[in-house]
């Protein structure tokens, strides 16, 4: 069976083929399976300056199957919002003129009167703008719930930072992003300034669709429908313009690089709204639209840590930057601040790697790297630089 799926974006800039009419073994992987999948530039389009056509093999969560459908279905409808309910269906790219007010709004701390938060707040959202229920599917495809998590002692005073975790394949919100792998903790831990935002795609399924992601301007939509509901959750509703103006960072586990692919490529977000891209075992493919940033945002920070599994792709990838003269290292650095890419093998057990990578708790090392957001009670970031040594 061949199936094929195409995405074109807005004004014919590009488009997006997937296929897995072309399936060979890979090398052998314990106990896992892999099906292919071919990523084609559209060159009558516009040309890719990257001028990629990548092959690459999935490996997968859980001895599981790497399956992408983007097929246009019809759409479900919104439900009716409750009385009171705000949602801000906005795309960061709509003028220069809003790129101009939304850049020069990010740069500005919004002040409050809300004192530091005593208790930890974790609760399970259901969001107008997740990534599902997308084009009518059922089953796996129909949890708009999304967990987030606010720490103990986060300050809305102070400078914060947003972090977008896409999860892999097999995964619950409940089971494996809050309990396994400890994200919410992970967050709390790193004693910084710093919220979480977890969609669910496909629920316990070995897949890697998108969704409603795969929609021009969906995941600024999506961040924005994510700052009302993280001010409700605060408890003071003028917190909202600050979960608006948070820097983010984008941390994708396994078959999360596709959804963080589209983030980066046709998310909407505003131009130096992503602070840093972090990929855990998660360069499977996307190549160009991942080099393609990390060209355009030298003072954002990518790190990519990978296993035996995605290690060609990753050599792919450093070879991609080394052509077009964007550095990159093989070691993080103590503070995160002045961006740059850097490329970590650890190769521990896949499944384990949200909690067990380069360090334990990667998640909690990446945070309590960005001395921005440090809070007053925490200690400095080259206290903990040194205690990593």
């Amino acid at each position: 069976m061949v199936v094929t799926a195409a995405l074109v974006v807005a004004g014919g800039a590009s488009c997006l083929s997937l296929r897995n009419n072309n399936v060979r073994s890979p090398d052998a992987m314990s106990g896992g399976q892999s099906v292919v999948y071919k990523t084609e530039s559209a060159s009558e389009l516009k040309s890719n300056r990257w001028e990629t056509a990548e092959t690459a093999f999935a490996a997968t969560d859980d001895s599981s199957v790497l399956t992408i459908d983007h097929a246009p279905r019809e759409t479900d409808s919104f439900p009716m919002h409750r009385a009171g309910q705000r949602l801000a269906f906005v795309t960061e790219r709509d003028s220069a003129l809003d790129q101009n007010r939304l850049e020069n709004a990010h740069a500005q701390q919004i002040p409050s009167q809300s004192l530091p938060v005593k208790e930890p707040l974790t609760k399970l959202v259901e969001f107008d703008a997740a990534p599902f229920p997308y084009g009518g599917g059922r089953g796996s495809y129909r949890d708009r719930r999304v967990l987030l998590h606010i720490p103990k002692d986060f300050d809305a005073r102070r400078p914060g930072v947003m972090v977008l975790f896409f999860h892999g394949h097999r995964a619950t919100l409940e089971r494996d992003v809050r309990d396994r792998q400890e994200v919410p903790a992970q967050i709390s831990a790193s004693s910084m300034n710093a919220v979480l935002v977890a969609p669910q795609f496909a629920v316990d399924a070995a897949d890697s669709s998108v969704g409603r992601f795969s929609q021009p301007g969906a995941v600024a939509r999506f961040v924005a429908e994510a700052a009302d509901k993280l001010a409700r959750l605060h408890g003071d509703p003028l917190t909202a313009k600050t979960f608006a103006n948070m820097r983010i960072i984008i941390v994708g586990y396994s078959g999360g690089f596709l959804p963080t692919a589209y983030s980066l490529s046709i998310g909407g977000l505003a131009k130096n709204r992503v602070r840093g891209v972090v990929l855990l075992d998660g360069v499977y493919g996307q190549l160009d639209k991942f080099a393609t940033w990390i060209e355009d945002n030298p003072s954002s920070f990518f790190i990519s840590s990978y296993t035996h599994l995605t290690k060609r792709h990753n050599d792919e990838l450093e070879h991609m930057l080394a052509e077009h003269d964007v550095p990159f290292s093989r070691e993080l650095k103590p503070d995160l601040g002045r961006g740059g890419a850097a490329f970590v093998s650890a190769d521990v057990p896949h499944r384990d790697y949200v909690t067990h990578a380069w360090v334990d708790y990667p998640i909690k090392d990446i945070v309590s790297r960005l001395g921005d957001y440090q809070l007053p009670t925490a200690p400095n970031a080259v206290a903990q630089a040194s205690a990593r040594k």
